[in-house]
């Protein structure tokens, strides 16, 4: 199964969240590598500075995390797979025009969504309701 994991999934998997016991449980069900885009790797370093920034964490649980995600990297449990921006971004516009006015999503969540698209993932894992929404109707699966 192709599955592709937006941000948020990631960052419960690292950060303690109300949403981490149900990440964790679905990763131990998953067989092969999740695939992230290069906009979901950006977001969860970004996500980790700014629980610093938040006084959530501190540089040194950051660089924990960070870590331990590397490591997740090397040994297979995350693939990271390069989707040009001259494919993402007319992508993105489209699934906007589609779902944004109705659904409410932001332009980050459309562009998970769009990746996921393009990659033809058969699962996406996000526990943002907009975005698992535009998902759905684009005929992707979600979970949890």
């Amino acid at each position: 199964m192709k599955v592709y994991a937006d941000t948020g999934f990631v960052v419960s998997l690292y950060k303690a969240e109300t949403t981490s016991p149900s990440a964790a449980a679905m990763m131990g069900r998953l067989q092969g590598s999740v695939w992230l885009s290069p906009l979901g790797e950006l977001e969860l370093h970004n996500a980790f500075q700014l629980s610093i920034f938040r006084s959530e964490i501190d540089t040194a649980a950051a660089t924990c995390k960070k870590q331990l995600f590397a490591a997740d990297l090397a040994n297979g449990v995350f693939v990271i797979l390069p989707i040009p921006a001259t494919v993402l971004y007319p992508k993105a516009i489209e699934l906007a025009e589609r779902h944004s006015a109705t659904l409410g999503t932001r332009s980050l969540d459309l562009m998970h969504v769009a990746a996921a698209l393009i990659l033809e993932a058969d699962l996406f894992l996000s526990f943002d309701e907009r975005q698992r929404k535009a998902a759905q109707t684009e005929g992707l699966a979600v979970a949890p």
